[in-house]
């Protein structure tokens, strides 16, 4: 890990890629699209797909992301990957990401929003701080060892098409790991779209920091496809 507090998260997430054996680092500044950096797909829990890019992203703050995946072929309710307190699950997608050097503790919230249409059951998210963990390579399950938890697995409620969650101990130069899992049980698939705003501290909660998610049917309009 990098000691200086003065680094740029950039060169602490470099760092840290390098470590987990990840393809790349990727600045994006303070907007853009993140790609899985590792995604499992039932029932295999060990091995990521070809999907996965590897990437580990430098996000700046303030700053507004994007992330998303599509689905073609329905996924089986009970092949499952994993279960958790939301419901099982058939994917997870990982994103890994650093923090930019405005951020500090306290400052974010996370929101889950589901459409009306979206073809994906118990779409859930978990957020975890892997810097001082053993492993920097995202898993399914337990996170690694000496990760700290920041949102366990979360979802709406029954008959709620959203939940927001505030949370503290995001910290600059940190790396944490983004999965969003779920089944995507459309006859054509599923898709979701979630987004990521950040915002320097110190703001009230919950207007520091939104992630976005959202369930849609339809694979339309995303070229980011699985066969």
């Amino acid at each position: 890990m990098q000691s200086g507090k003065s680094r740029i998260a950039l060169a602490v997430a470099t760092a840290l890629a390098a470590t987990a054996g990840h393809a790349a680092t990727v600045n994006l500044g303070n907007s853009g699209a993140m790609q899985v950096t590792d995604q499992f797909l039932a029932p295999n829990t060990a091995t990521p797909t070809g999907a996965s890019t590897g990437n580990t992203y430098a996000l700046g703050v303030p700053g507004q992301f994007t992330f998303s995946d599509t689905f073609t072929a329905p996924q089986s309710p009970t092949v499952n990957l994993g279960t958790s307190a939301v419901g099982p699950y058939d994917f997870q997608d990982s994103y890994e990401f650093s923090v930019g050097s405005n951020a500090g503790g306290d400052v974010l919230a996370i929101s889950l929003g589901l459409g009306q249409t979206f073809n994906i059951a118990d779409l859930q998210l978990r957020l975890y701080d892997i810097t001082a963990a053993s492993s920097m390579t995202p898993v399914v399950g337990a996170p690694p060892a000496g990760s700290s938890m920041v949102v366990p697995w979360t979802g709406p409620q029954p008959g709620q098409t959203g939940v927001t969650v505030a949370f503290s101990g995001v910290t600059a130069g940190h790396t944490y790991v983004l999965d969003v899992a779920g089944i995507a049980n459309g006859s054509s698939g599923g898709t979701y779209v979630g987004q990521l705003n950040l915002q320097a501290a110190p703001v009230p909660l919950p207007a520091a920091a939104i992630l976005l998610l959202s369930g849609l049917g339809g694979a339309a309009g995303f070229t980011r496809r699985r066969g």
